[in-house]
């Protein structure tokens, strides 16, 4: 159930739009929705989700993402992952999904783990 998870986290690091765009499409549900701190305002729907993550390609060539711990309980799921450049991890956020017949439908992602300010 969470393999859509980690599909959706490996297009952050396809260099071509195609290969972002087929692991997207394998991972989300119709009605997507996305929010973190860096977008200026919540993510709805595939175009809108590809526009952002082909910034993160252009400003950030050779990065990935990667789900390195998940959980999941009723629908929803807890993932940890790791945003790496050269073999290095830059920073480590949480995301929490909803999933709706193994696809998600719903992220918001927290950069850190939650450390007290």
């Amino acid at each position: 159930m969470t393999d859509s998870l980690h599909t959706l986290f490996a297009a952050w690091g396809d260099p071509a739009p195609e290969g972002r765009a087929a692991k997207t499409d394998a991972a989300i549900g119709p009605r997507f929705y996305y929010s973190d701190p860096n977008t200026p305002a919540p993510i709805e729907g595939r175009a809108a989700y590809l526009d952002y993550i082909a910034q993160f390609s252009a400003k950030m060539p050779g990065a990935a993402a990667k789900v390195v711990a998940v959980s999941q309980h009723h629908g929803h799921a807890r993932a940890t992952v790791d945003f790496e450049k050269d073999g290095k991890r830059m920073v480590r956020g949480q995301y929490f999904a909803d999933l709706e017949d193994g696809k998600v439908v719903r992220l918001i992602g927290f950069p850190g783990m939650g450390e007290p300010d």
